[in-house]
């Protein structure tokens, strides 16, 4: 015995069929963790640049002609009035403990990814990396270079905003605030 749909029938069938689709589709893109972890991490950096950019408005604009000793007591006064809003501030501030999970996947990954010879060049490159235990709130010390940061690693992390970069001291994955010179957040046992 033949089933035969009709009209109604199959445009039924096609809709439901459709709405099934689409339901799935959703709940895909619901299951996907990183991006609500990275969405997260998004809104944190941006409620911390809302206070960096509120505490530059009051310490003035940075004047492109002024000497070094002036630009220095700008990024000090900035970098005080910043520490000031967030006093209390701790790491995971920024880098969550989910963050942090998915920047560990994604770090260890993009090492892993290397050629041996590239892994191994990298214990060579560690002596140009600074040396000390970075704390949220602290001046990154002009006494350490800001090594580079691998360009690699910046294709996989969320991208920030310019008044923010990433960089790496020791096995820290360091935030820091570029024009104030201070140290965000920090995320222990970052880099393999």
């Amino acid at each position: 015995m033949s089933h035969v749909l009709s009209r109604t029938g199959w445009m039924r069938l096609v809709l439901v069929i459709a709405v099934a689709g689409l339901t799935a589709s959703c709940a895909r893109k619901r299951a996907d963790p990183t991006e609500a972890v990275f969405a997260d991490f998004a809104k944190r950096v941006d409620d911390y640049v809302a206070i960096h950019k509120a505490v530059a408005d009051s310490v003035g604009v940075l004047d492109e002609t002024a000497n070094q000793q002036q630009i220095a007591d700008r990024a000090t006064r900035l970098g005080q009035g910043i520490t000031g809003k967030r006093a209390n501030a701790k790491p995971g501030d920024l880098i969550t403990t989910e963050t942090a999970t998915v920047f560990a996947t994604l770090i260890e990954q993009e090492y892993g990814r290397r050629q041996p010879s590239v892994r191994d060049s990298r214990e060579d490159a560690q002596e140009e990396l600074p040396d000390f235990e970075p704390h949220v709130n602290q001046l990154y010390p002009t006494t350490y270079p800001l090594a580079t940061f691998p360009a690699t690693l910046l294709r996989v992390l969320p991208q920030l905003p310019p008044e923010l970069e990433y960089r790496i001291v020791s096995h820290y994955l360091i935030l820091r605030d570029i024009e104030s010179n201070l140290i965000v957040d920090v995320m222990p046992n970052a880099v393999p």
